[in-house]
């Protein structure tokens, strides 16, 4: 029943991509990305609006009732239906069902700590409510400010059916299959000598550009809720999709989708989607396809459409519904704005670039900022900073450029060349300005902590990586088609048969780098259901708790004494719809997992325990359970310092749970009751 549910969300896509074509003469490889791109747009506006079912139920019927109009020949007219059959194309909805079959019969679950904590939370609670992310009702402190593009991304293919970690995966590599489809572009069946070796090399590049050691663990490459490299799929699908638009012909209007979801999945991403809008209107505006003066005021107007795409996403989202939802919080008691204004933060760096002083706040800061942008160009210089199948960030831009190079050896024209030149130059100078805003961020917005490690510096990086990569890969893909191997002029046919052995060298040494580092059983080929097995046993207690113990109303409390917070993120994932509480005090950030206990039995020993500790007595703990509104507490782990600490609060004294004869107490008047379970191997799964 699951699977029909995806065939039919690929089946409502299928058509109006075919409406795409057939109507409005967009090239069947690139109305899958334009489509995306066109039902996230609406959904967040209609999720914005609180309207997200009705709004998903009018995409769907306008999706179906389009492609339906569009396949059905009218009089006197026939479809030219061999216009939706073309190598892109047919890579985009074979591998969409290849995913889509291969992920329902494996079902692989999300494991991950962002996962839990944010990528997979958002998904699920958007399903369960058929709201925005945003407005669901969580026990943390702090506002769900996460940019609704990929969960909403996922809810349209989660729409129909149950919520299934698998699906999300599905919908991502949908996405990443469509940006496939785009570096193909206007490639025809008689270029496979092209469009082989190039699909091979997009399939890799996800790999290639962020694995580099042999894998022991398993590898989630194409089976990750993370938005990291999707975030960079869509900067190169961006630019792809215009390339190989003004190529192919179309509507120009198909990549401002394309643009706004960029902008769209992390809040941080926002810039890489202006320097996707950035390189459109620069080589949209100079380099025309008539004398410049003509045309020249609807190109402006095109330039100036490519940006306000992703600024009116930053704008609405970013600025005034983020504003809202951070003042709600901070009036009902949560945490309200955690960070620096943007702004202030851009101001005061570029100052200290300068040597002028600042003051307050970004002078205690500004040790951590230089040291910041001095690690990052140790991890970019270095062998210390390996982040891809081939070395540091050094050898991934020079690999970049090459590709920018042979590119533009291989174009036929000198506009095509110099296009393609512009398009390097500046989107090496866009590097340059995102790694300083990534500095930026580890000195005045990400904690100390996060600034002395570069913590999650790889997962950055590789959004720029990816996106700069694709982008690369679609310039070449271009040349390849406009010099194929038919050349009457003999340097022209020798040059353009060398670009096609180069496209090919590049798949074949792809492929033995990857196949000599991912062992396929550790990875999305060929994973052991194994691996998801502690996954499995959390999620079944939760189901067993919350089908049989507890309800909609409950609010639980959550004690796991050593977590590090990665099992109150996994409860909270899980036990949705039902409230798992931050379990603290939330304007201290104590709680969301950690080790209770009274102050004068904290750990000495450094480790899980000491830094994750909350020393509270047991008058304070009761006080919180009851103020927080909790109804259950669930008492995962516990340990002799919690029994020590907190016996008396429990009418039992815990020796039902130390018995092992239950795992939940109700909240009473009289104290913390045990609730009767029948606490056996079968009752749990």
């Amino acid at each position: 029943m699951e699977l029909l549910c995806i065939f039919a969300a690929l089946a409502v896509l299928f058509l109006f991509c075919a409406f795409l074509t057939l109507k409005c003469n967009l090239h069947a490889a690139l109305a899958p990305l334009s489509a995306l791109g066109i039902a996230v747009a609406w959904l967040t506006a209609a999720g914005m609006a609180n309207l997200l079912l009705p709004g998903t139920v009018l995409l769907w019927a306008v999706f179906a009732g389009s492609g339906v109009w569009a396949l059905v020949p009218h009089k006197g007219q026939r479809p030219a239906y061999r216009r939706l059959v073309t190598p892109g194309a047919v890579l985009f909805w074979g591998m969409a069902l290849a995913f889509a079959v291969y992920f329902f019969i494996r079902q692989p679950l999300a494991t991950k700590y962002d996962e839990l904590s944010l990528w997979a939370t958002a998904v699920k609670v958007t399903k369960a409510d058929n709201r925005l992310y945003a407005l669901a009702t969580l026990g943390t402190p702090w506002p769900q400010t996460q940019n609704p593009g990929l969960p909403l991304l996922s809810y349209f293919f989660q729409f129909l059916g149950h919520y299934a970690d698998w699906k999300i995966y599905v919908a991502y590599d949908v996405l990443a299959a469509a940006v496939f489809a785009a570096v193909l572009g206007g490639l025809n069946f008689r270029q496979y000598r092209i469009a082989v070796p190039l699909a091979a090399i997009c399939w890799f590049a996800p790999w290639f550009l962020t694995v580099y050691n042999h894998t022991i663990y398993l590898d989630t490459t194409y089976m990750t809720a993370y938005g990291d490299v999707p975030a960079g799929l869509a900067l190169g699908g961006a630019v792809a999709l215009w390339l190989a638009l003004r190529k192919t012909g179309g509507p120009k209007w198909a990549v401002l989708s394309v643009l706004a979801l960029a902008a769209n999945i992390k809040a941080n991403t926002f810039v890489l989607s202006l320097v996707a809008a950035g390189l459109m209107a620069v080589d949209a505006w100079l380099f025309a396809e008539h004398p410049f003066k003509k045309g020249l005021a609807r190109r402006t107007g095109f330039a100036i459409a490519c940006f306000a795409a992703p600024m009116l996403i930053y704008y609405f989202w970013n600025i005034r519904y983020v504003g809202i939802l951070v003042a709600k919080s901070a009036s009902e008691g949560g945490t309200g704005e955690t960070s620096a204004p943007l702004s202030a933060v851009v101001i005061n760096g570029i100052k200290i670039l300068l040597g002028q002083p600042v003051e307050g706040f970004y002078a205690e800061r500004q040790s951590q900022f230089t040291q910041a942008m001095a690690d990052m160009g140790h991890q970019f210089w270095t062998s210390d900073g390996r982040l891809s199948m081939i070395g540091q960030g050094r050898n991934v831009v020079v690999l970049i450029l090459l590709v920018f190079l042979v590119a533009a050896i291989c174009a036929r024209g000198r506009q095509l060349k110099l296009r393609i030149g512009c398009i390097g130059v500046l989107s090496l100078a866009c590097f340059v300005g995102y790694n300083l805003m990534l500095a930026l961020s580890y000195g005045f917005i990400f904690k100390p902590d996060q600034a002395v490690g570069l913590v999650d510096y790889n997962r950055y990086i590789y959004t720029y990586y990816i996106g700069w990569f694709f982008m690369a890969l679609a310039c070449w893909s271009i040349t390849l088609q406009t010099a194929d191997g038919e050349q009457k002029a003999p340097a022209r046919r020798w040059i353009a048969l060398a670009g096609q052995a180069g496209v090919l060298l590049m798949a074949v040494a792809m492929l033995v780098r990857v196949n000599g580092m991912i062992l396929p059983q550790l990875s999305v080929l060929g994973f052991s259901d194994g691996e998801f097995a502690d996954r499995k046993t959390a999620r079944a207690e939760a189901d067993w708790l919350c089908s049989d113990y507890l309800n909609e109303n409950d609010r639980v409390f959550f004690v796991s004494q050593g977590d590090n917070g990665e099992h109150w993120f996994s409860a909270v994932f899980d036990f949705y719809p039902v409230l798992v509480d931050y379990s603290g005090v939330g304007a201290t950030q104590e709680g969301g997992g950690g080790t209770f206990g009274l102050p004068e039995l904290e750990p000495q020993e450094e480790g899980v325990k000491q830094r994750y500790y909350h020393p509270y007595t047991a008058e304070r703990l009761d006080e919180t359970v009851r103020a927080n509104g909790c109804t259950v507490l669930y008492l995962q782990k516990i340990d002799d310092i919690f029994v020590q600490s907190y016996q008396n609060l429990f009418t039992d004294h815990l020796a039902a749970a130390q018995a092992g004869q239950t795992l939940l107490y109700r909240v009473t008047d009289a104290g913390y009751e045990p609730v009767t379970m029948q606490m056996s191997k079968e009752a749990a799964q």
